[in-house]
């Protein structure tokens, strides 16, 4: 992030902090420059206080990486403006909900429309010449999309838009394909992207924001930009995308549902078929229910029926167990809460249809996929009972996991978290407000909107009103309403002696005089699979907090384990109340977690830490020599300059004096050095050691010089890694490690 000080009323920069910012100013106008490295899209805010920022998307985005200075276009000052505040934030690409994209579509058909139309039921692209800032991508292919958004819509239909249409190499900022929805039925055109953009953080779910779109140098007015539910989006969430995938359309069948593609509208939500209901065990009755959208197994049907299998017919007093085997079960809880809080109508608790369904081949087990969201915030639903579809055989996910009263305070839990997260008006509201000030002049020319402006703002009313009403409703429901213990503290090592065990401590406040009454830590090595729960023992009173009332610590023991192995945890307290009433630690586990790498014994102290890495760089920066390699960044934590001359860093605890840093090689106070891990040692200019990164995942070792005895100085142990992503220190908890946006040479943000 960086950051200018603007004397706005009279166009004169007064200072300027932070690095790569540049700016020029004219008469009554400003133009502000970034320079950066990395490839970064930066957007920009003001502010009067520094405190509350707000976007000025008239400055539209500038993107960083090319060598050059990138500028924004000129601003207008106005004079009555008094002192201001400038930055810019970067992007969260593409689907960013505070940048409005422009698309132009060019048809050589002047009768396009009519093509289009007599494409629909077959879902045949039509070849057409795509514009996006600046960019030409001739012969994507479109086609109309939706379903009662189709039928019942008038001119302006539902895009998709295929990228790779006659290249299949070719990706619009990495996606293959775009979906431009025409929010039908949703005069605020906001509820998909508030819905999905929420579901994310705690179940899988594409991103959304918004379009303008002209076709043929004609404006046909503001669009949702969502994320298509497909391998790229697998790849943000699993270790791979080598999985089966599934759609569970509504209405008339698999393979398209007869009504047009995606599957037909209409009635038979009481049906439990694309339920999970356990329909025997020939694959035909299957596959007219559901669409194949990707067998990555070879045996997708086989895997579909023996999940269906055991969550409809495991006998009870094993179901706990064999389900976790082919389930995720906490991320289908998640899921579940969120579409209940949000009221979206197609749903699994609504349709037993309208979601997705992926089988992770690494764990064996089904998650769910959110990829329709304009159904969300149905506001005739405020009081819809959290606990819908509880003893409803056609809907097993709910009425047989929530039949376990484990797992219906763990599905509560999460409920109370999305409620307090996420689903408030002082969480929801101003982002509504933030989505308005964007998309609301570019809908005032949008002739094809199909509702007036009054409308829109009345809709808008209507929508906060629906979030005030459904969280207090929630709130105040029996069985919400038992307060959990408070999970105070969790203390644990995020690197452990390999020879030693590893002790983890949770700090737990009961609520009032009900006690507690069990912890529980839950384990699992490495990425994926269920994770296993360990009671932990109460070791005595703990400290009264600044809220009042005693606290008790509970503690556990991990045993030591092999160097490199990965634990992660998270913490469960139950209470001693009747309903024995959730919490977690952290409040969004099992989708975050605590994480414990077993290491060989690592010097504390050390002036420089492994602070950064990439371990898949497609485009994110390049060498000196212009390849795009693996690297890894060294940050010196001390106000002192360290001399590295003689350290040594490896990928291999078995050698860990494997690449030599060069004599003369010094890190300034706070300062930050890159070190390419490509196998060209001998590369100059620039540090070049003489391993790769495994994307896949390993260990990196910072090793002290041979007259020091080569002590261990710092380690890091990751998982699989994403393509362009970043993985690095936490600049909010320190000890935690998470995936990031890339920021060489800079403080991780």
């Amino acid at each position: 992030m960086a950051l200018v000080v603007l004397m706005l009323g009279t166009a004169q920069s007064a200072t300027l902090a932070g690095p790569g910012l540049r700016w020029e100013v004219g008469e009554q106008k400003f133009r502000v420059g970034m320079a950066d490295d990395a490839r970064t899209e930066w957007r920009f805010q003001r502010s009067e206080d520094l405190v509350r920022w707000v976007d000025v998307p008239s400055m539209g985005t500038v993107r960083t990486g090319s060598g050059e200075v990138a500028w924004t276009a000129p601003i207008v000052v106005n004079p009555g403006a008094g002192a201001g505040f400038l930055r810019g934030v970067a992007t969260e690409g593409l689907y960013d909900a505070a940048v409005l994209r422009t698309f132009h579509l060019r048809f050589a058909q002047a009768d396009w429309r009519s093509r289009l139309t007599a494409n629909y039921a077959t879902a045949i692209n039509l070849a057409a010449d795509l514009e996006f800032e600046g960019v030409q991508y001739a012969g994507v292919g479109v086609r109309y999309k939706g379903n009662t958004s189709y039928f019942l819509s008038g001119a302006k239909k539902s895009l998709n838009i295929e990228i790779d249409y006659s290249d299949p190499d070719r990706a619009l900022e990495g996606y293959r394909t775009l979906n431009l929805n025409n929010a039908f039925s949703d005069s605020t055109l906001m509820r998909e992207p508030l819905y999905f953009n929420a579901l994310r953080q705690y179940a899988v779910g594409p991103r959304a924001g918004f379009a303008q779109l002209y076709i043929n140098d004609e404006y046909w007015g503001v669009y949702v930009l969502a994320q298509q539910t497909d391998g790229e989006l697998i790849r943000e969430y699993f270790a791979s995308n080598r999985g089966d995938r599934w759609k569970a359309p509504s209405g008339g069948g698999g393979g398209g549902g007869g009504g047009g593609p995606g599957g037909g509208g209409g009635g038979g939500f009481a049906s439990g078929q694309r339920a999970l209901m356990y329909l025997g065990d020939d694959p035909a009755r299957y596959q007219a229910l559901y669409e194949l959208k990707k067998d990555g197994t070879s045996n997708a049907w086989a895997n579909l029926i023996h999940a269906a299998d055991v969550l409809n017919n495991a006998p009870a007093e094993a179901f706990r167990d064999r389900v976790e085997e082919v389930l995720a079960v906490d991320r289908w809880l998640w899921f579940l809460a969120v579409e209940n809080v949000y009221t979206d109508d197609d749903s699994y608790w609504n349709k037993g249809a309208d979601y997705g369904i992926y089988f992770e081949p690494e764990s064996g087990r089904l998650h769910p996929l959110q990829h329709d969201g304009n159904e969300a915030f149905g506001t005739a639903r405020a009081q819809l009972n959290p606990l819908q579809g509880v003893g409803n055989a056609n809907r097993p996910v709910i009425s047989r996991l929530l039949a376990i009263p484990e797992l219906r305070q763990r599905y509560l839990a999460h409920l109370r978290t999305v409620l307090d997260e996420s689903f408030r008006v002082e969480t929801v509201v101003p982002l509504m407000d933030r989505q308005r000030a964007l998309i609301e002049d570019a809908l005032e020319g949008d002739t094809r909107r199909g509702f007036t402006m009054a409308a829109f703002r009345t809709a808008l009313t209507a929508l906060t009103n629906h979030v005030r009403l459904r969280h207090a409703y929630l709130a105040n429901h029996v069985e919400i309403r038992p307060i959990p213990p408070s999970i105070v503290s969790v203390m644990g090592p995020s690197l452990a002696d390999s020879s030693r065990a590893a002790r983890i401590v949770a700090t737990i406040r009961p609520y009032g005089g009900e006690g507690i009454d069990s912890v529980w830590l839950h384990r699992r090595e490495g990425d994926t699979g269920p994770f296993t729960p360990v009671a932990m023992v109460a070791g005595g009173p703990g400290s009264s907090g600044e809220s009042g009332g005693e606290t008790l610590d509970f503690e556990v023991e991990l045993p030591p384990a092999p160097v490199s192995t990965r634990i992660r945890y998270y913490v469960e307290a139950r209470s001693g109340n009747a309903a024995h009433a959730a919490s977690f630690a952290p409040a969004r586990a099992e989708q975050e977690t605590f994480e414990i790498t077993f290491a060989p014994p690592v010097a504390g102290g050390s002036p420089v830490l492994i602070n950064e890495l990439m371990a898949s760089n497609g485009t994110t920066l390049a060498d000196p020599q212009g390849h795009f390699d693996d690297w890894i960044e060294l940050w010196n934590r001390t106000d002192a300059p360290v001399d590295l001359s003689g350290w040594f860093l490896s990928d291999n605890p078995e050698r860990p004096r494997k690449w030599r840093i060069p004599d003369g090689t010094t890190l300034a106070p706070g300062g930050f050095l890159l070190v390419w891990a490509d196998e060209d040692g001998g590369d100059q200019p620039g540090l070049h050691a003489n391993f790769k990164l495994s994307a896949d995942g390993e260990q990196i070792l910072l090793v002290d010089r041979d007259d020091r005895g080569n002590a261990v100085m710092d380690f890091v142990a990751f998982g699989p890694q994403r393509r362009d992503v970043a993985y690095g220190r936490s600049a909010r908890e320190a000890g935690r490690w998470e995936f990031m946006r890339p920021t060489p040479g800079q403080p991780n943000r």
